[in-house]
């Protein structure tokens, strides 16, 4: 075996050994998640934060983003169950930026890393982020808008969120689809050129 065969399987071993513990630390931090958010459901409560003691520590618990705080609790002193107005939301795009990240760790550890699939995941985690961005400035003013149309409940206020957390998730959505885009005109320049990446 040459050397240079030698250095390409000792790459495929590390990124092998280093996608099986990513994929163990995204499972670990996914089932971190849906612990919590079970916790909330579990509570039957609309409150989206519990300050739970154990012996002499305390943890909080929080079933949406810090920044929606302030609007969870003007929904709750409307009468509003605001965990599942906003805890939901924040669970669904948190999970499925883990399932794709699963996903790509996945071919990862099976040694595709430039291939279509793997562009397409990468692809996948950026519009979830982006998206979740998005949502994450417009969801309260829409839940303010439809429940002020729609119900009897006191007035809410339109708001908008922008702030470095909104920012932070657009840009890294928008930087995750750059990526993902490169990454698929190598895939396909390997495949029309064959070029050993």
């Amino acid at each position: 075996m040459s050397d240079k065969d030698s250095k390409k399987t000792q790459t495929i071993h590390r990124i092998i050994r280093l996608s099986k513990i990513t994929k163990l630390m995204i499972l670990i931090g996914g089932a971190i998640h849906i612990s919590v958010f079970l916790f909330f459901v579990g509570l039957n409560s609309d409150a989206v934060q519990s300050k739970q003691s154990f012996g002499d520590n305390n943890v909080n618990l929080s079933a949406i983003s810090e920044k929606w705080s302030s609007y969870a609790s003007s929904l709750e002193s409307s009468g509003l169950n605001s965990f599942w107005i906003l805890g939901t939301v924040d669970f669904i795009a948190q999970l499925f930026v883990l399932f794709f990240l699963f996903k790509l760790f996945c071919l990862y550890e099976k040694g595709e890393i430039f291939m279509a699939q793997s562009c397409r995941y990468l692809q996948l985690i950026g519009i979830t982020l982006f998206s979740y961005g998005i949502v994450m400035i417009f969801l309260p003013s829409a839940v303010s808008f439809i429940i002020n149309l729609l119900f009897e409940f006191p007035k809410l206020e339109v708001n908008y969120y922008f702030g470095s957390a909104e920012l932070t998730q657009l840009i890294w959505g928008a930087v995750i689809l750059v990526i993902s885009s490169i990454m698929k005109e190598a895939c396909t320049m390997k495949d029309e050129q064959g070029l050993v990446i």
